[in-house]
């Protein structure tokens, strides 16, 4: 048996004993809730409250307060908004558990709006297959976090918005209806502010793609009654193929600069690229590929810009590592060399390029 398998093992018999200890059987009638979630995907970190995470975590987006960075991505193990703190960005930590005892319930947002269509895991969790959740600070105690989530009925994925007076959470979605759900589905959404005025950005899948705008009330509560969708991008570059989406939007050095993503998420074609924009709902002109597969990482993309506390362009992104493509379908990856396929968070320093460009300074 090899190193990775019996690590493997050794977490499996962890879990085993942490139910023991908590008092709750592995056989018969225990309760679901009571019983950790494998991580996913199969072979990633277990996603515990305390314990240092560097496993999955796709389409990551951060913001921060005071001196604490935040960050959540799309569903993993089985949580509807995973969040982790740093205060280096460079040591995630996920937050904190609803019980001491059972680490792995750090759900942000325990449950999802009444329309939306759930899930179950083979160990009776239920849960809500989120899709890159956007985290703003819309006031002191005021956060709001869109997201994306199939609806039931037709499983079309769209939009809705969740609430919390912390950024950890929990989250409250107490929406009777989606956002919207134009063309095959609406997905990443991003909350952006911008000179007193509150915008989303998300992506409509279709043929083609569209990145979408749309301003919003002050308060996040809703579209602007007087607002209009605004397409800023369709494919047209041919290292996109047919996806353009992941939309965000930042202010720095003096201009509006868009981040997207291109090609598919599950192959070294995806890619990130950059725009320059004259307003928020455009028009926005192509600046190139900012991050494109390497000799160590693949497929970067899923990115969110912000600002670091010296007021350096930083951006968040997923990526698998190069020649580890796609996700497992079983643990046989776990005792191999290069292990399990992951889309692991890392953050790039940003800095301007020639002309209405950006550059990258530091990959990770």
């Amino acid at each position: 048996m090899g190193s990775r398998r019996r690590a493997h093992l050794a977490l499996r018999c962890a879990l085993l004993a942490g139910l023991l200890l908590a008092g709750v059987g592995v056989a018969g009638q225990s309760p679901a809730s009571a019983r950790p979630e494998r991580p996913a995907p199969i072979g990633s970190d277990p996603f515990w409250a305390g314990t240092a995470y560097s496993g999955d975590f796709p389409d990551p987006t951060v913001m921060r307060v005071g001196r604490t960075f935040y960050a959540s991505s799309t569903t993993i193990a089985a949580l509807n908004i995973p969040v982790t703190t740093s205060t280096d960005l460079r040591t995630w930590t996920p937050r904190r558990s609803s019980d001491p005892a059972r680490p792995w319930l750090n759900d942000a947002m325990p449950s999802g709006a009444v329309w939306a269509k759930k899930q179950r895991t083979a160990n009776g969790k239920v849960f809500w297959p989120t899709w890159a959740p956007s985290i703003a600070r819309l006031g002191t105690r005021r956060f709001v976090a869109a997201y994306s989530v199939p609806r039931a009925g037709d499983g079309r994925r769209c939009i809705s918005l969740a609430r919390s007076a912390s950024p950890l959470g929990p989250f409250t979605d107490r929406s009777r209806a989606p956002l919207t759900c134009l063309g095959g589905g609406a997905i990443d959404p991003q909350i952006f502010r911008d000179r007193g005025a509150v915008w989303l950005l998300y992506k409509v899948e279709g043929s083609p793609d569209r990145i979408m705008v749309r301003r919003m009330t002050g308060s996040a509560a809703g579209f602007s009654p007087a607002s209009r969708n605004v397409v800023l991008m369709t494919p047209r570059a041919a290292w996109e193929g047919a996806v353009v989406e992941n939309p965000a939007m930042i202010r720095f050095n003096s201009r509006l600069w868009l981040v997207y993503s291109g090609n598919g998420y599950g192959s070294h074609r995806y890619a990130t690229g950059h725009a320059v924009c004259r307003s928020v709902s455009g028009p926005c002109r192509r600046q190139g590929r900012l991050l494109a597969t390497g000799p160590h990482l693949a497929g970067p993309g899923g990115a969110a810009p912000f600002l670091d506390l010296a007021g350096r362009l930083r951006l968040a992104y997923h990526a698998w590592r190069t020649g580890n493509i796609g996700y497992p379908s079983n643990d046989g990856c776990v005792d191999t060399k290069k292990g399990c396929a992951q889309r692991r968070m890392y953050v790039a320093i940003l800095g301007p390029g020639n002309g209405d460009t950006l550059v990258v300074r530091r990959k990770y």
